[in-house]
């Protein structure tokens, strides 16, 4: 199933209006721990892991396969959405580069760019209807989980995407 790409592809295109984080260099990474990987790239065998994508949603880096059902479960305060869900999707940034170029409303940016890709990922996942929804994190426990690749960098938004293995998400 390829809709879940689609999706992700067009919550990651460049925004018809440059955001001030992307403007000053302060884009958000997007991390993901994918459960199944056959509907996000359209694959037809079952291959699990976390991955990184960067800010320009072109390139995706494997950070280590597996299935981490249990620790999304875990990271997504011990709910049961996004151990269920086809991809989580964590929007992290470097909070000490977006400070040193734009002060202390720099966190706000951050939130902010943060919240135009969310939204963006909900669209899309609803107009192929998919589901999706946000969720609360464990923030050091995030970036722990996704270290070394995320070391440094703050959690500004998770979503999770796409039919579970158990039942759809509903939005």
């Amino acid at each position: 199933m390829l809709a879940l790409a689609a999706a992700l592809a067009l919550a990651a295109a460049p925004p018809a209006a440059r955001s001030l984080a992307v403007e000053f260099g302060a884009s958000t990474l997007r991390y993901r721990i994918v459960h199944k990987l056959h509907e996000v790239e359209g694959r037809s065998a079952r291959v699990e892991g976390k991955a990184v994508v960067q800010p320009d949603g072109k390139v995706l880096q494997r950070l280590r396969a597996g299935t981490f059902r249990r620790e999304a479960g875990f990271l997504g305060l011990g709910q049961e959405l996004p151990a269920d869900a086809a991809v989580d999707i964590y929007l992290l940034c470097d909070l000490d580069l977006v400070y040193g170029r734009l002060g202390n409303r720099g966190y706000r940016v951050a939130q902010l760019d943060a919240a135009l890709i969310g939204g963006r990922i909900y669209l899309a996942a609803y107009g192929l209807r998919l589901g999706a929804t946000g969720l609360t994190f464990f923030d050091d426990d995030v970036t722990e989980f996704f270290s070394p690749h995320a070391a440094g960098k703050s959690v500004m938004f998770l979503a999770a995407v796409g039919h579970g293995q158990r039942a759809p998400i509903h939005g």
